[in-house]
């Protein structure tokens, strides 16, 4: 699964994009899939 995140907050150039495993349900739980995101700066 692709991701991106953060360390530090700044211009969009701080996201760094990586892959990690895809999550794994266990019995309790509830997997959602999610296709897309919007990200918003905000004040």
């Amino acid at each position: 699964m692709k991701a991106a995140g953060y360390d530090v907050q700044g211009a969009p150039g701080v996201l760094k994009y990586v892959d990690i495993p895809d999550p794994v349900a266990e019995p309790d739980d509830v997997l959602i899939s999610v296709e897309t995101i919007s990200i918003e700066g905000g004040i």
